[in-house]
């Protein structure tokens, strides 16, 4: 995937666990894809006004939406554990450290 694009690690204090078991900023994210965050700018700043990192969380958003169904069949076991998921994820076309990036956001 040419426009595969780094995924920097969440800082502790991101991956904060809340109700549901996904990580605040992934619980942010789906409230962006419902809307309730607006749109543009106006998303950024109600972002910030509530604590979030708008760059955190739009990344969350757009990997969601690329990458969610892929996320889910790891969850599901499709891939297997470890290197072994990471290299059947590659060989798929998927950015593996994304991917996963996106599954511990789902399930922490």
């Amino acid at each position: 995937m040419s426009e595969e694009k780094k995924i920097e690690k969440l800082e502790d204090t991101e991956l904060e666990e809340v109700s549901g078991g996904m990580t605040r900023n992934m619980r942010a994210a789906f409230a962006v894809i419902r809307g309730d965050y607006g749109n543009g700018t106006d998303r950024m700043i109600r972002l910030e006004a509530a604590g979030y990192n708008s760059n955190v969380v739009q990344g969350l958003v757009n990997d969601y939406l690329k990458y969610g169904d892929v996320a889910r069949a790891v969850i599901n076991g499709d891939y297997g554990n470890g290197e072994a998921r990471m290299a059947k994820l590659r060989k798929a076309g998927y950015p593996a450290e994304t991917v996963q990036n996106l599954v511990n956001n789902l399930l922490l």
